[in-house]
C-alpha cells in the first residue's frame, strides 16, 4: 500500500513573471497588471499544493499515484490519479466569491465584491481532458472528472452539471465514495499506466525568452531590501540599507538573466547587468560559478 506522489514543482511561466516584476519599476504601467498575474498564479499553484497535501493524508490503506500537473502539446492537467480500478480527472481551482456553473448554458462565472467575471468552464475542460485520457491509455478503464475548489471562501452554486464540483474539504468524502462504487471493478495496472502517462510528457525546454518592451532593472538586489543594490567589495555583496554581507547574491541577478535574456553571458553582459566596476572581480564571480566556456569571448552558459 502506498502512494506515488511526483512532486509538483513551481510553474516555469510563475518564476519567469516573478524575475520580470523584480526587474521592472514600480512606476512603469505594466507593473500593476504582472503584479496581479503574479498573484493569480501564486494562487493556482498553492491551490494545487492544498490538494497535493489532502492527496497525501488520504492514501492510508488506498494505493494509487498522483501525476501533478501532466502537460502534453496543448493540453495541461492539475492532476492525474491512478486508482487501481479507475483513473480521476482533476481539475483545481483556487478562487473565492459566488461561483455559477451552467450546464445548459455552458457557463461559468464568479460574482465578487458585485462584479461578476466570466471564466473558462472547469466542466468543458474536464470533458476535452476526459477524452484526452481516453485517446492516450484505450481500453474501457473508468475515467472520471471532478472541479476541487480549495478556497474556503467560494460558495458554489451548480446548476446541471453531471460531474462533481466540490470543495476541497470534501475530497475525502468523494475518493470514498469513488473507491467503493468501483470496488468490484476490473483490476487495472495503475504502475503501466502511470508510467505510460509520464513517458507521453515531453523534455521541459525552455524557449528563447521573449523581447521586453521596457528597461529592466539592474544591480544585485539585496534579499533583506529587494529595492535596494548591493555593492560588491572584498569577495562580497555589501546591502548599504541593512549591512548584510553576502557571498552569492549574484546568482538571483543570474537567474533573473537567463530567465529573461537568455542563456548566456560575457564579462561585460555581467558587470552592466549587476553594476559591477572591476572586469577582473567579474571573472573571479563568474569562474566561480563553473559556467561552461564558450567561444574566444569567454562567454559563459548560464
Amino acid at each position: 500500500m502506498y502512494l506515488l506522489l511526483i512532486e509538483r514543482h513551481r510553474p516555469y511561466r510563475l518564476i519567469y513573471q516573478e524575475a520580470l516584476l523584480a526587474r521592472t519599476s514600480s512606476a512603469h504601467k505594466n507593473y500593476p497588471l504582472l503584479k496581479e498575474k503574479i498573484r493569480r498564479r501564486s494562487a493556482g499553484f498553492a491551490g494545487e499544493l492544498q490538494f497535493d497535501r489532502v492527496c497525501v493524508e488520504y492514501h492510508a490503506g488506498m494505493p494509487f499515484n498522483i501525476i501533478p500537473d501532466f502537460k502534453i502539446p496543448n493540453y495541461q492537467i492539475d492532476a492525474i490519479c491512478i486508482f487501481p480500478s479507475f483513473i480521476l480527472i482533476v481539475e483545481v481551482k483556487n478562487i473565492s466569491g459566488l461561483i455559477h456553473m451552467d450546464g445548459d448554458k455552458r457557463q461559468f462565472s464568479r460574482t465578487l465584491n458585485g462584479i461578476i467575471t466570466g471564466m473558462n468552464n472547469p466542466d468543458d475542460q474536464l470533458y476535452r481532458h476526459e477524452k484526452l485520457i481516453r485517446s492516450l491509455i484505450g481500453g474501457n478503464i473508468p475515467i472520471i472528472g471532478i472541479a476541487v475548489f480549495t478556497n474556503p471562501s467560494a460558495v458554489l452554486e451548480i446548476k446541471n452539471i453531471k460531474r462533481r464540483v466540490i470543495h476541497l474539504s470534501g475530497l475525502p468524502f468523494v475518493l470514498d465514495e469513488l473507491v467503493s462504487r468501483y470496488r468490484t471493478a476490473p483490476k487495472i495496472d495503475s504502475e503501466h499506466y502511470t508510467e505510460q502517462l509520464i513517458s507521453m510528457q515531453p523534455p521541459l525546454q525552455h524557449s528563447i525568452p521573449p523581447t521586453i518592451p521596457h528597461p529592466l532593472l539592474e544591480g544585485v538586489f539585496c534579499p533583506h531590501c529587494p529595492s535596494i543594490k548591493m555593492n560588491y567589495s572584498r569577495n562580497y555583496w555589501r546591502c548599504p540599507g541593512c549591512a548584510a554581507k553576502l557571498a552569492d547574491a549574484h546568482l538571483l541577478a543570474l537567474q533573473d538573466y537567463r530567465l529573461l535574456i537568455g542563456p548566456t553571458i560575457s564579462n561585460r553582459e555581467f558587470r552592466k547587468f549587476t553594476g559591477m566596476q572591476s572586469r577582473t572581480n567579474a571573472w573571479i564571480v563568474l569562474q566561480s560559478c563553473n559556467f561552461q566556456t564558450i567561444g574566444n569571448k569567454k562567454v559563459c552558459a548560464t
